[in-house]
């Protein structure tokens, strides 16, 4: 298990939180770690929709709970580690230009938050900035 990962048993306990806890548990381990995880391969980054069709780029905090959401869907995907200063200053602009949002730590059969680019930046700005 890298440093800014955690076990299983801790992955299970955040999963099983209400959406805003793991909201805030995200911003917060994404500015204690610098960096953030999404799911994919060498070639492609996992992404989704919501009901409203709207793109969403789902990120995790921590490589675990992101191998417990998506391990075993498509051979060759795992966990990627971003640091966040590259997230805001290359992902962001992109997720811009392909009118994505962002999906915060998803967990199977719940609800998730969905933040615009604007309301990630702002609210991980802030987290930075306690940290």
């Amino acid at each position: 298990m890298a440093s800014d990962d955690v076990s299983r048993r801790e992955a299970e306990r955040l999963r099983g939180q209400a959406a805003e806890a793991r909201v805030a548990a995200t911003f917060e381990a994404i500015a204690d770690q610098g960096a953030l995880w999404v799911w994919g391969d060498e070639d492609e980054i996992l992404f989704t929709e919501d009901a409203r069709r709207t793109t969403l780029l789902p990120i995790w905090p921590y490589a675990t709970v992101a191998r417990l959401e998506n391990e075993g869907e498509v051979d060759g995907e795992h966990a990627i580690r971003i640091p966040v200063d590259v997230f805001l200053a290359e992902w962001l602009p992109q997720l811009k230009d392909d009118d994505a949002d962002i999906s915060i730590f998803p967990v199977e059969e719940r609800n998730t938050s969905i933040l615009t680019r604007d309301e990630f930046r702002s609210r991980m700005t802030a987290a930075l900035r306690l940290n």
